[in-house]
């Protein structure tokens, strides 16, 4: 079964995708049930491989925290990446499973590639994610690039050279929703793992009001490689204001950006796989 296809299409097209996953499920379950990744739960990993993916999500639930995170030294830093005193209100959390294109190498691992794909912030010009609102796929980042710095904002080419250890990057997004905003992004990178820390650096607008503070919202995404196939986790905290026409759309909103995320992630490695092996 081609896990890429149910993943990037389940959420456009659910009917379709569970017919596909019915009827194509049986070969990557047999590739992969053997091989159950110590760093996920076997009950979980077990629902991913029916599914593609395994989701939680919770608002305004005291005390919710990450749990669903790979158990890796990387997957536990980013259970500490909420610094703010305030709890967060949304806490979404999903682990997605990538199989390899046929013909890849399931002894040789693709981290190099991994950590160049998340380090191409400008790769994520122009993907979409679905609009609840309005009930269409929308364009989510009309601009998308790495800057120098938060006071001058220059476009500077992405830092995909060498190993993500220890890197951090500032970068420059023009929201569909929220318009102009800049983030800070931490990296970690291990022998087949890489990790990075999406953290809100600028207050998020939602026309005149004040939809997220700066330091209220961090995506933590986490990408294992286990030869065969990807594990790839997104954890999302964000504290937003008690203001009922704006917490529903909120709320569904940055789920929508946990798919968003997969989508861009998923696809710019199957396409780069698949040139590669040709």
């Amino acid at each position: 079964m081609k896990i890429k296809m149910i993943n990037l299409l389940v959420h456009r097209k659910p009917i379709l995708c569970l017919c596909l996953a019915i009827l194509l499920i049986g070969g990557i379950f047999a590739q992969t049930a053997e091989n159950i990744p110590s760093e996920i739960d076997g009950e979980i990993f077990q629902q991913m491989l029916e599914k593609g993916e395994y989701r939680t999500q919770s608002f305004k639930e005291r005390g919710k925290d990450f749990t669903l995170y790979p158990k890796t030294e990387l997957g536990y830093l980013l259970t500490k990446t909420w610094t703010e005193e305030k709890e967060p209100v949304f806490v979404a959390e999903s682990l997605f499973l990538i199989e390899k294109p046929e013909g890849s190498n399931q002894s040789e691992l693709d981290t190099a590639l991994i950590s160049r794909i998340m380090r191409s912030i400008s790769s994520m010009e122009g993907i979409e994610y679905y609009s609840n609102s309005e009930k269409k796929m929308k364009t989510l980042y009309s601009q998308s690039y790495t800057i120098d710095s938060l006071e001058d904002k220059n476009r500077i080419p992405d830092k995909v050279d060498g190993s993500a250890e220890n890197l951090s990057v500032y970068a420059f997004q023009e929201d569909g929703s929220f318009g102009d905003n800049c983030y800070q992004i931490d990296y970690h990178q291990r022998e087949n793992e890489v990790s990075m820390v999406i953290r809100l650096m600028e207050p998020l607008k939602y026309g005149l009001i004040t939809a997220v503070k700066a330091n209220n919202l961090v995506f933590n995404i986490d990408v294992l490689d286990k030869g065969s196939y990807l594990v790839m986790y997104v954890g999302a905290k964000v504290k937003f204001p008690a203001i009922s026409l704006l917490e529903n759309k909120l709320n569904k909103s940055f789920g929508s950006r946990i798919t968003a995320l997969h989508d861009w992630f998923a696809s710019s490695y199957i396409s780069a796989k698949e040139a590669e092996l040709k």
